[in-house]
């Protein structure tokens, strides 16, 4: 599971205590609360909730891209891999073309001999 940077994990606590607070001040208060106060409060959550929800949905694009440019990253490089890879059998064959024919013949005889079991 991925770790919440501890800048964001800070304002989600303070956020949430926050809120905690409000319930509890209220709740001590709701017999001279009004409906506009009530009203105000709800709108005030409305507005917390919204805020915690882009923080994390802006925590999960970042990691999205971070594995989006990783996985690119492992690609580039298993690419280059397999082209230096050609590049040395490439150079192999035109060293030792006959070596490499008989080398080719043996394996082609060995497929033969597996398919045809």
């Amino acid at each position: 599971m991925a770790q919440i940077p501890s800048a964001s994990t800070n304002k989600i606590e303070d956020t949430a205590n926050d809120l905690a607070d409000r319930i509890e001040a209220k709740a001590d208060s709701v017999g001279g609360a009004t409906t506009d106060d009530i009203q105000a409060d709800l709108e005030a959550l409305r507005r917390d909730i919204a805020a915690l929800t882009q923080t994390v949905a802006s925590f999960g694009s970042s990691k999205i891209r971070q594995a989006g440019e990783t996985s690119q990253q492992y690609v580039d490089s298993a690419r280059e891999g397999i082209a230096n890879v050609e590049e040395e059998l490439e150079a192999y064959v035109h060293q030792r073309p006959f070596q490499s024919l008989a080398i080719a013949a043996g394996v082609g005889y060995v497929l033969a001999l597996i398919t045809r079991r």
